[in-house]
Order: C-alpha cells, then sequence, then structure tokens
C-alpha cells in the first residue's frame, strides 16, 4: 500500500507498507478515486487531530480480493468503502446499538483515509455502487447520507419549511433532497457563486441580503416562520444568525463535512430554549443514500468540484491551507488513483 500520510502539521510524506489480509471476511479494494474535503485541510494544519494517518476523507475503487460476504460482492465490483467505524467499545456498541457508537471512527483521523492504492476492510463496510451511480456522485455519498440522517432526526415532513444556512456543496445537496422529499428549503447565503450554482440546481428559495433574511422567511411561511433549521459548519456564515433567525424552541441542527473549533454565545438561544443537535456523521444511511443517487435525486451538473492527480497532492495540500488561513472558500477536489 502506498498513500500520503500526515507526519506532522503541515507535511505529507509517502508512506509505503505491505499488507497481508489476515481476516476472511475482509476484501481488498484498488481504490480508484478519493475526496478532499475541508476536514482533510484542518487535519493537514493541525487544528483537528489525526493519529498520523493517510487522508482522504471518501473513496470509491472494485474488489481485487473479496473476502466472505454476503452481498454478492465478487472480484471487479465497483464499491464504495464505508468512511466510518463504530469503535466496538462503548456501551451502544458492546449492547448491539452500534449506529449510536459514542467514539465514531473517522476516516482520515482515526484510521487511514482514501488518498492510497489499496484499502483493506471488513466486506461489511463495502457497498455495490450501481452502474446507473456516477463515480464522482458515489463520492458525496456521505453529503446524501448526512442528509437524510437530519430529516429523520428534525422530523421533517412534506410541506415543511426548512431554513439552511450555507449553499456550499453539502448546503445544496440537503436542499435538493429537501425538495425531492417535498419540504421548502430557504437557504441563506452571502457567497455570490454559490448562490447561482444553487439556482441552476433548482433551488428556488435562497437569498443573500442578510439584513432582509427575517422579513424574506416571515413573508414566504405567513409568519409561522421556519419549522427548523440547519447551519452548515463549512459555509462561513455568522453562528450567531441561526440563534437570530429561530422561534421559540425551534429544532436546529448543526451539520457539515468538518467541525471547525469556535466559540459562540448561547444566551439566545437559552432565552428561546431552543432545540440544539449535533449531527457530524451519516453512518447507517449508506444504503438509502446510494438509492437515491441511483434515482436522480441529486444534480451535481453545477456543483463547484475540483479534481487532482495523485503525485500532485502534497503541493496542492499546501495551496489549500494558504487558501484557508486567508479566509477563501474550500471546495471538494476529485483526486484520481488510477
Amino acid at each position: 500500500m502506498k498513500g500520503w500520510q500526515i507526519t506532522k502539521p503541515g507535511e505529507l510524506t509517502e508512506l509505503s507498507t505491505e499488507e497481508i489480509i489476515e481476516n476472511s471476511t475482509y476484501s481488498k479494494v484498488k481504490t480508484t478515486k478519493a475526496l478532499i474535503t475541508l476536514s482533510d485541510v484542518l487535519r493537514y494544519n493541525g487544528e483537528i487531530k489525526s493519529k498520523g494517518v493517510v487522508l482522504g476523507s471518501y473513496g470509491i475503487g472494485f474488489i481485487t480480493e473479496p473476502g466472505i460476504n454476503l452481498f454478492d460482492i465478487e472480484k471487479g465490483t465497483r464499491v464504495y468503502i464505508e468512511p466510518s467505524a463504530n469503535c466496538e467499545e462503548c456501551y451502544n456498541c458492546n449492547n448491539n446499538d452500534p449506529q449510536k457508537c459514542s467514539d465514531l471512527q473517522i476516516a482520515g483521523e482515526d484510521f487511514h483515509g482514501f488518498l492510497r492504492d489499496f484499502v483493506q476492510t471488513d466486506s461489511n463496510h463495502l457497498f455495490k455502487l450501481p452502474d446507473s451511480v456516477s463515480d464522482v456522485s458515489a463520492l458525496f455519498i456521505e453529503h446524501v447520507s448526512l442528509a437524510l440522517k437530519i430529516i429523520d432526526k428534525l422530523n421533517i415532513k412534506k410541506g415543511d419549511h426548512v431554513v439552511i444556512l450555507g449553499a456550499n456543496n453539502l448546503g445544496n445537496i440537503i436542499a435538493q433532497i429537501l425538495i425531492y422529499y417535498q419540504a421548502i428549503p430557504i437557504v441563506l447565503e452571502q457567497d455570490e457563486e454559490n448562490i447561482e450554482i444553487a439556482k441552476k440546481s433548482g433551488i428556488y428559495y435562497i437569498f443573500s441580503n442578510k439584513d432582509e433574511w427575517y422579513k424574506e422567511i416571515h413573508n414566504i411561511t405567513g409568519g409561522r416562520m421556519a419549522e427548523c433549521i440547519i447551519y452548515i459548519t463549512d459555509a462561513g456564515l455568522p453562528l450567531k444568525t441561526a440563534f437570530t433567525l429561530a422561534g421559540y424552541n425551534t429544532p436546529i441542527a448543526f451539520t457539515g463535512t468538518s467541525f471547525e473549533s469556535t466559540n459562540f454565545s448561547t444566551a439566545t438561544a437559552n432565552k428561546k430554549q431552543l432545540n440544539i443537535m449535533f449531527i457530524s456523521s451519516g453512518y447507517g444511511y449508506t444504503a438509502s443514500s446510494i438509492n437515491l443517487l441511483a434515482n436522480d435525486a441529486i444534480n451535481f451538473s453545477y456543483m463547484k468540484i475540483n479534481s487532482l492527480k495523485y503525485e500532485d497532492v502534497p503541493a496542492y495540500f499546501n495551496e489549500l491551507n494558504e487558501r484557508f488561513e486567508k479566509g477563501e472558500k474550500i471546495y471538494e477536489t476529485v483526486v484520481e488513483l488510477e
């Protein structure tokens, strides 16, 4: 196996090791594409502590050595590799409830991510990809899973008005899935490029002027305001805005592909007795997400997604880190590993 490993903040080294499959349920996957996200940049610069592992948040590939499995995954099968794993040690894991794991392990942070040529993992962590699901859309399965988990946890129903703070790729995907389920997303964003992408993607209610946000939501909902609010942590909008726009006891979901360290006042949230939850993983929703993608529920045509060759990864991370330090946008990047 070879891959780009963090050796210290701001430094990547090409790791090269020999791996032997010791468990009959493990399969070997030739990684073909990996996705770099903001989380990878924060691990690279040390803001998110990593265990010195290979980066790459999400990955796909094809089976080269199949292990024992129950899902008809054979040699040559194109698969998505689950980017999370339950810890197998906490109370919930030891009581047959791994979806409530209190120490979920994350690829690129707790174990090797997908910027490597081969992955060996339990066959239960592999999901067969239909031919109708493109490689690029497959790399966004976790984004879709986050959306489905949010809809589930917030109990969003047909006709509900849902405010989304942020129209980056994740916010765009969440809005499109809400439309698919006939809810009504109201997207708030200040970046003009993201706004244009959202409009082209079929999102109708999207507003840029923060001074008019409360008025716009009031008019659309007939004064009732939104049933719930989704705050995208990666989008860079003021966190206090979520509390300001919320009504009494409004549920608010904080989500993102990364969670940067931040400080905020809870005074407004306490006064309004807001129901706040944090949703950072779509673990358990992967199969449902693949079905949505197979049914063309999401349009990726206009989203900003960069591409990169494997050998250019170290220089690219330096560039991404410089952008981050300047407060510039970080878009997801597909890395070609073949």
